[in-house]
C-alpha cells in the first residue's frame, strides 16, 4: 500500500488527462524498448495509462503501478477489457509475484523520490522484479541553468475543461540548491457557474539528478548502464540534450 503523500498535482485525473494527452514522443520510444526487451512490462508511475494502455494494445503483457488511486481509477476506465494489471502501490515498497523483461519510468517518477534512501529502495525493488537480462529505463530532465533558478508566476496556457469552463494555467518555480529540489507550483484558475473564481494551487517538488550522480546511484545499487540517450528519439546525450535516459540491467 502507498506510504507517501500524493502530490496535489495528481489528485484530479481529469485535469491530468486534459493537460497530458499526447502520446508523442515518449510513446514510440517505449514501444521500441518493449519490442527490444520483450515483456512483461511494468510501468512505474503509470498515471492514467497514457503509455501502459498503448503497450497493451500492441500485445505486450503490461502492468501499471501508481500511488494515486484517482489515476488508477481513470486508467481502469480507459483500458476497458484490455488485460492490464493495475497496482496501487509505492515504488519504494511494491511486492509483485512477477518478473519483468522491461521496467519503465515514463513520467519522471524517479524525480519524485526526494531522498537518496527512497531512490535506493526503489532500485532495490526493481532489481527484485527484473527477469534475467531484463532492462530498466529511467528518464529525467537534464539539469541546467533553466531548471536551477527561481521563476515568478507566469502564464503557461489555457484550455477548455470537460465541464465547459476555461482553465487558466500558470506556474512558478523555486530551486533549493542544497537539496537539489526544484518545486514547480501550478495555479489553475476558472470561474464557476455562480461567477466565483476558483483557484487550485498544486506544488510539485522534484529532485534533480545529474548524469554522473545517476550513474553512481545505479552502479552502487547493482545496475550497469547499457545505453544512454539525450531524448526519446534515441539521440546521444550531449550538453544540449533536454533529457537523460538511462537503459540499464542488473549487474552480474
Amino acid at each position: 500500500m502507498p506510504c507517501r503523500d500524493i502530490p496535489a498535482e495528481y489528485a484530479d485525473a481529469t485535469i491530468y488527462d486534459l493537460e497530458n494527452s499526447e502520446f508523442e514522443p515518449i510513446g514510440p520510444f517505449c514501444l521500441e524498448m518493449a519490442r527490444l526487451t520483450g515483456g512483461p512490462v511494468l510501468d512505474l508511475g503509470c498515471g492514467t495509462g497514457r503509455f501502459t494502455i498503448p503497450l497493451a494494445r500492441q500485445g505486450f503483457e503490461t502492468w501499471g503501478l501508481d500511488v494515486a488511486p484517482a489515476m488508477l481509477t481513470r486508467a481502469r476506465e480507459k483500458s476497458g477489457d484490455l488485460p492490464i494489471r493495475w497496482v496501487e502501490a509505492d515504488v519504494c515498497d511494491f511486492d509483485l509475484d512477477a518478473r519483468f523483461g522491461l521496467v519503465i519510468d515514463t513520467g519522471g517518477m524517479f524525480e519524485h523520490l526526494l531522498a537518496r534512501e527512497e531512490q535506493e529502495r526503489m532500485l532495490a525493488n526493481v532489481r527484485e522484479h527484473l527477469a534475467p537480462g531484463g532492462s530498466l529505463v529511467l528518464a529525467n530532465v537534464l539539469p541546467g541553468p533553466q531548471s536551477m533558478r527561481d521563476v515568478a508566476e507566469e502564464h503557461w496556457n489555457s484550455y477548455r475543461h470537460d465541464e465547459g469552463h476555461e482553465v487558466r494555467l500558470s506556474g512558478s518555480t523555486e530551486y533549493d540548491p542544497v537539496r537539489q529540489i526544484c518545486t514547480e507550483t501550478a495555479y489553475r484558475r476558472w470561474t464557476d457557474a455562480s461567477g466565483e473564481e476558483i483557484v487550485l494551487v498544486a506544488p510539485l517538488p522534484r529532485r534533480l539528478v545529474f548524469p554522473q550522480e545517476m550513474e553512481s546511484l545505479l552502479h552502487y545499487n547493482g545496475f550497469e548502464v547499457v545505453d544512454r540517450y539525450g531524448d526519446y528519439d534515441f539521440t546521444p546525450l550531449t550538453g544540449d540534450s533536454r533529457m537523460v535516459i538511462h537503459v540499464c540491467r542488473s549487474a552480474a
